[in-house]
């Protein structure tokens, strides 16, 4: 049950995120080769992945930043992106709020 808790949060994070993300207006930027991205290329900045279309783009956190009970340890991706919280037993934690936000 823990964890579809869990689950619904991260679902109302992410389209949350959705509405209140951050886009730009005007061309795309350009890609780590100097090419402008297209309307319709998606790409990956550390813990955001970002979207190109007509007219504009977008960044997005991947997975919501969360706080947990006193107890819990973070654990992060390779790319330092934090993904959940376990405690001294390995089980995971029960986040008690989660923020995302967009570039």
């Amino acid at each position: 049950m823990a964890n579809l808790v869990y689950v619904a949060l991260l679902v109302a994070s992410v389209l949350f995120a959705n509405v209140n993300g951050y886009t730009g207006h005007g061309p795309c930027p350009t890609n780590p080769n100097g090419v402008h991205y297209q309307p319709g290329d998606s790409w990956e900045e550390g813990c955001l992945t970002c979207s190109c279309w007509n007219g504009g783009f977008g960044c997005d956190m991947k997975f919501p930043t969360c706080e947990y009970p006193e107890g819990c340890v973070k654990v992060y991706d390779d790319n330092g992106c934090e993904l959940m919280a376990v405690d001294q037993a390995n089980e995971v934690c029960d986040p008690i709020i989660c923020m995302i936000a967009g570039k």
